[in-house]
Formats: C-alpha cells, sequence, structure tokens
C-alpha cells in the first residue's frame, strides 16, 4: 500500500485526450479496428473490499465494458487484487481468478502487496506471507508462460532462465515490435516493511532473503527487456509493476533520509530503470497502481528531474471501478496514448 504521507502535493498533467465515458457503440469498435496500430486495458487495485463469491456490480461493469471491446488485444492488472484488510484466503485467490478469467481475453497479472507481502496483518488473516506468495504462484500461475484470462495466451517468463526458475509472474510479450515486461514489485517497500506487531506472523530471515531476491530478479528483467529491446529495435517499451515506487513530481518529494526511506526496496530498480532508459532513448512507459487515481505524468527518477522519453501511468482502483485505454502506435513518435475510460454506472 502506498503511503500517502510522504506525498503532500501533486503536480499531474494529462498527456492522453480528455476524460470521456465509455459507451458500448459498435461504430467506434469498428473505427478503433480500422486505426493504426492497437489497444489494450489497464486496469489494477480491483476489486477491493469484496469477500469471495459476493456479488459486486461495479467490476462486473467493468468486466463487461471491456468484453464489448472487441478491438483489445489484452487487459493488464497492475496488482491488488483485494484491499489490505481482507483476508488473503484461498477463496478469495479462486474467487478473483474466476471473475478475471470472464474477461474474454488475455488478462496479464502481475502480484501486489495486499494479497501475499501484507497478509502478515491481523484484519488479512496473520498468514506468513511467504506460505501466500507460494500459494498466489500455485493458482494464478499455474502454467508458467500463459496468462490467464477467458482466452490465454502465451508469454516470456523470467523462469526459464537459469536462476530466476522462482519468478513465473515475470513475464514479457511484443506486439509490432513494441515490447511488454511485468515486474514483480510490490508496495510496503518491496516487501520490506515491518510486520504488524499485533500480529502472530513473526517476520524472519527468509523474508528479507525473498525480498533481495526479487529486487535482485526486477533489475535483471529490466536489463533483459532493454537487452531485447535493442536487439530487436524495438519501438518503444512499457513496463508493469504494483508500487507507487514514490515518483512524485520534484517539490513533493521528501529529501536526503526521508526520500530514501521512502523508497527503500525501490532504489535500486529505479536506478535500473533510469539508465537504461536513457541509454534507450526511445519512449519508456511505467505502468503502476498503489495510490489508486488515474494520471499520467513525466516525473524525475533518480538522478535527474526529468527524463524527457520517461512516462508514468497509474491506474484508478478501490472505488474507482474504471479502466484506462491504452493506444499502441509503433510509427508515432510517443508510441502510447492513455484514455481514461468512465464508466456511467459506476460513478
Amino acid at each position: 500500500m502506498f503511503n500517502r504521507q510522504i506525498v503532500t502535493a501533486l503536480a499531474v498533467f494529462a498527456l492522453s485526450a480528455p476524460v470521456m465515458a465509455y459507451h458500448s457503440d459498435n461504430s467506434r469498435n469498428q473505427d478503433h479496428k480500422d486505426s493504426k496500430g492497437y489497444h489494450f486495458a489497464l486496469i489494477g487495485d480491483t476489486p477491493y473490499g469484496v469477500p469471495p463469491y459476493s456479488d459486486y456490480p461495479p467490476f462486473d461493469n467493468l468486466i463487461d465494458a471491456l468484453n464489448d471491446r472487441q478491438d483489445l488485444r489484452w487487459v493488464i492488472h497492475t496488482g491488488d487484487i483485494k484491499s489490505g484488510s481482507s483476508e488473503c484466503s484461498d477463496a478469495l485467490f479462486e474467487d478473483r481468478l474466476a471473475r478475471y478469467n470472464q474477461i474474454k481475453m488475455p488478462f496479464i497479472y502481475t502480484p501486489g502487496d495486499n494479497e501475499w507481502t501484507d497478509c502478515h496483518r491481523v484484519k488479512a488473516g496473520e498468514y506468513q506471507p511467504l506460505e501466500r506468495l507460494s500459494r498466489l504462484r500455485e493458482i494464478f500461475f499455474a502454467e508458467p508462460g500463459k496468462t490467464i484470462g477467458g482466452k490465454p495466451r502465451r508469454v516470456e517468463t523470467q523462469a526459464t532462465l537459469p536462476g530466476y526458475e522462482e519468478f513465473p509472474e515475470n513475464v514479457r510479450c511484443s506486439k509490432q515490435g513494441v515490447i511488454f515486461a511485468a515486474l514483480h514489485v510490490v508496495g510496503s517497500n518491496n516487501g520490506l516493511a515491518p510486520f504488524d506487531p499485533a500480529s502472530a506472523a513473526v517476520r524472519t530471515d527468509q523474508d528479507d532473503a525473498e525480498a533481495a531476491r526479487r529486487i535482485e530478479a526486477a533489475v535483471a528483467w529490466i536489463h533483459d527487456s532493454f537487452d531485447q529491446a535493442e536487439r530487436t529495435r524495438a519501438p518503444g517499451i512499457l513496463f508493469m509493476m504494483q508500487a507507487n515506487p514514490v515518483l512524485e513530481v520534484g517539490y513533493a518529494l521528501p529529501s536526503g533520509d526521508e526520500l530514501a526511506a521512502a523508497r527503500l526496496g525501490f532504489t535500486e530498480i529505479l536506478e535500473a530503470l533510469e539508465q537504461r532508459t536513457l541509454q534507450f532513448g526511445k519512449p519508456v512507459v511505467l505502468a503502476h497502481g498503489d495510490s489508486h487515481y488515474f494520471r499520467v505524468d513525466k516525473p524525475g527518477l533518480i538522478a535527474n528531474s526529468f527524463v524527457p522519453n520517461f512516462t508514468r501511468v497509474e491506474n484508478f482502483g478501490d472505488q474507482r471501478v474504471h479502466w484506462e485505454d491504452v493506444q499502441v502506435d509503433p510509427d508515432s513518435p510517443e508510441v502510447f496514448r492513455f484514455q481514461p475510460m468512465i464508466i456511467e454506472a459506476n460513478h
């Protein structure tokens, strides 16, 4: 979960077309089919606050909205399939998988902190997080290299690389040369935050070791993805992960030791992302969730307050059950365009 106390002000500017409500319109779908490039959907932090097997009309509306858009190539979900205060049960995992499989296209999911890292919390069930991570992988990544969703597709997975076999969730695919890569990077300082002192769950050395391994894997996957992008002369690359790694505009950031503490668990990842983005020189997008509102902006990374070819997009979440239409045009200088899609019934 993103720590909102870190940021006191935000300067956000849209890089997309004006906000528009979603409408089911066959002529609109045909216009998308005839346009250059392709579209996919970005969601995350949903559904929140919904017990297993309970009715939740807003998410049903979201499913209908996505399924009605026959031009969408896939859906990406940036993690947090539940709220941080709801139980991390097998039943909830199975419920979410069933809901996501109702979406009639490939569904690319990366885990969030709410479904495993933070499961030590009393209200979440006082689970040992590493046990929940193992179960999460069994359920959502049962067949490494294959997505979930109503029409699964094959993807590359880091689990096929020697030394990274335990990371089936770090996946990658491409279309028309543009590369998309998932990074398992979560909130709560990427799993390094202390456990709830009131919980029966106890943090061990294994929890620290897991976080270090996952950071190592994410950095390696960033470099491997950029290496592939350079070999194939990719027009652009989009990374997806759950955590907001404290990417705010300059004056809204803390400084010194406070910033270092806020970015604990994220610094190595941001350093690798910044270095390779500058070298790549073409559009690079980081899509994430965590703070629960739509924005597209160009925040600084580590050493640079402005990286011209870097853009951050964040999805709706929590009670804002809407989605973003991401248009990809490999021949366009910016490659990616983002359109917030408001579901009128979910206002």
